[in-house]
């Protein structure tokens, strides 16, 4: 995810045929591009492998959060209170609440 001020460099990575449908169509129910899913899907891994550097533990239930944080960083564009609701099985007021906490916590990293 582009964060104000930094330069973004581009990396070529070779995958399988089988890997490419897939992206393809994880991206298109995204509504995203499917360079931009894999550049997603860079960024939560890569997060995941700096984090087991710092010896920080890393169990399943840790990078499903990081994932879902990643992208609900990265759609803030695409956030739908109601639909996220729904989908985590919590009150909207609730959702509104982390949403807001997260523009609030963005503005202080620009």
């Amino acid at each position: 995810m582009k964060h104000p001020g930094t330069r973004m460099i581009g990396v070529t990575i070779s995958i399988t045929d089988k890997a490419k449908i897939t992206l393809d169509r994880q991206a298109a129910e995204r509504g995203l591009s499917s360079s931009f899913w894999a550049g997603q899907i860079f960024d939560m891994g890569f997060a995941a492998v700096c984090a087991r550097e710092k010896s920080m533990p890393i169990s399943d239930g840790d990078l499903d959060a990081l994932v879902g944080a990643t992208l609900l960083l990265t759609a803030r564009d695409q956030w739908d209170a109601g639909a996220i609701a729904d989908m985590l099985g919590v009150p909207e007021a609730t959702v509104l609440k982390v949403l807001e906490g997260w523009k609030t916590y963005r503005r202080g990293q620009a």
